[in-house]
């Protein structure tokens, strides 16, 4: 009985050893299998003093064309010659159709426009565009007698337009007034002016913008003086696509006519102007979400260096033209920005080019990890807009792990919205990486960001970046 006894606890004692060391093994087998030690080294953040050429945004280069019932071949011609020697890929396109007042479109005038943007798509030019019936301040006299006949014209260039989706921007005006800036036209009323509008709206693919002259034209069109807000934006509704296009940007107190010099006093008197102040902060607002741009004209105070970098910057302004007004061109080439940073010295040109639209700048990156838990790295990228705007077209956004050794790469995709990233504004991206399934080693970990319909990088602002930006290493 004793030696039962004996046997018993020394089972007892063995089992719970036996139970202790699989335990133990399990426990080390667990770490060993686990533990997947993983480092990383942030690279050097440290933004570059360098006008970007990025899609959509920045100086542009004027041409006009006026359509005739010729071959295309003259047109094709035209366009290659005019983009071969453009300093750079956003064009303002203006197309006259003077020849055709009173008349349809012939197929010839239709073969010539697709002609030009067939070019244009060829050489990755980005468009804006206008169409008009004027360039001598004599729409009166030159615009279709009829409105049908405009509404007509529009049905006809909209077609050509939809196919060329990609490498368009917007839509300036609504066909009328001289120069296409919807003044001195017969169709300057507020309800023809709506009529056009909506009309064009419904027939233009809704990736493409729209444009109008003044907040005025624009708040009447919609018959609201909410400001379009962040749940509105991106939706395709004509509210989510209308935007600006100031060509007396900077000309005055008024911006000539574009503003007035009492404030706003009846919430729905839609075709009220406001001061310059209210209009001002109401672009602020709406171009946010919507493109604004247009040409700085006339010498004088307010497009003064710091006068025009402050509400460049309040207007949310994409582009300008970079052949006027001469005078104030020059005015900021021959300034130098005096605030303190790498800006500093810089040219009042250099400064301004550097920020029309937007200007993405990776400022910071970190990797959170824990080594026996964790599945996946979380790296955090903490992207900040240094422009005047944000982007309007979304853009493709991926990171990329490349292994130092072999060279071979790993590509993330990241559903990261930029059109979201407000001039002046920061956001963070949080990217799952698979550590555990990477092979051992050290990877280069880069950004990338590309417009896919004209297969473009997006530049970020960094030192020595170009279509893709280093972030840092991780060793694995």
């Amino acid at each position: 009985m004793f030696m039962k006894k004996i046997f018993q606890t020394i089972s007892k004692n063995l089992l719970f050893v036996l139970c202790t060391i699989i335990f133990l093994v399990c426990i080390l087998f667990f770490f060993f299998h686990r533990f997947c030690p993983v480092s990383y080294t942030a690279a050097d953040y440290t933004e570059s003093p360098s006008v970007l050429q990025n899609p959509y945004c920045g100086f542009y280069e004027m041409n006009g064309f006026t359509l005739t019932d010729e071959p295309a071949d003259n047109a094709a011609a035209w366009a290659k010659e005019r983009f071969a020697s453009n300093p750079g890929q956003l064009i303002l396109l203006e197309v006259n159709l003077m020849n055709f007042s009173e008349q349809y479109l012939t197929q010839n005038a239709i073969n010539q426009l697709e002609a030009i943007l067939s070019e244009g798509q060829k050489d990755k030019i980005q468009f804006l565009i206008r169409f008009l019936y004027d360039w001598d301040g004599q729409a009166v006299t030159t615009e279709p007698s009829s409105i049908n006949q405009i509404m007509q014209h529009m049905q006809q260039t909209c077609g050509v337009i939809n196919q060329y989706a990609g490498c368009i921007l917007l839509l300036q005006g609504v066909y009328t007034g001289n120069c296409g800036e919807m003044t001195g036209t017969n169709y300057g009323t507020t309800d023809d002016i709506t009529t056009l509008m909506n009309y064009q709206a419904s027939l233009i693919d809704p990736s493409i913008y729209l444009a109008v002259r003044t907040p005025t034209h624009l708040r009447s069109i919609l018959k609201t003086k909410t400001p379009l807000q962040a749940d509105q934006a991106y939706n395709g509704s004509l509210s989510s696509r209308l935007g600006l296009y100031n060509d007396g940007m900077l000309g005055s107190v008024f911006d000539l006519g574009t503003y007035d010099d009492t404030p706003f006093s009846d919430p729905y008197d839609y075709e009220e102007k406001g001061t310059r102040e209210e209009e001002i902060a109401y672009q602020n607002i709406i171009c946010q979400f919507v493109p604004n741009g247009g040409e700085a004209v006339l010498d004088n105070e307010y497009n003064d260096l710091d006068n025009a970098i402050r509400d460049l910057s309040r207007m949310h302004v994409s582009y300008l033209n970079r052949s006027h007004d001469t005078a104030v061109l020059e005015k900021w080439k021959n300034s130098t920005y005096e605030e303190s940073g790498i800006w500093k010295g810089s040219s009042g040109y250099d400064y301004i080019a550097a920020h029309l639209g937007y200007r993405y700048f990776v400022s910071k990156t970190a990797v959170d990890f824990q080594p026996l838990l964790d599945d996946t790295a979380e790296l955090d990228i903490t992207i900040d807009n240094l422009g005047f705007a944000p982007s309007y077209r979304r853009f493709t956004t991926e990171l990329i792990l490349t292994n130092r050794e072999s060279g071979d790469s790993v590509t993330v995709p990241v559903d990261f919205d930029n059109r979201r990233l407000s001039a002046g504004c920061s956001s963070v991206l949080s990217i799952s990486i698979d550590v555990r399934n990477l092979e051992k080693g050290d990877y280069n970990l880069a950004l990338s960001m590309t417009d896919e319909t004209l297969d473009l990088p997006v530049t970020f602002a960094n030192k020595s970046s170009s279509s893709t930006v280093f972030l840092g290493t991780l060793t694995r």
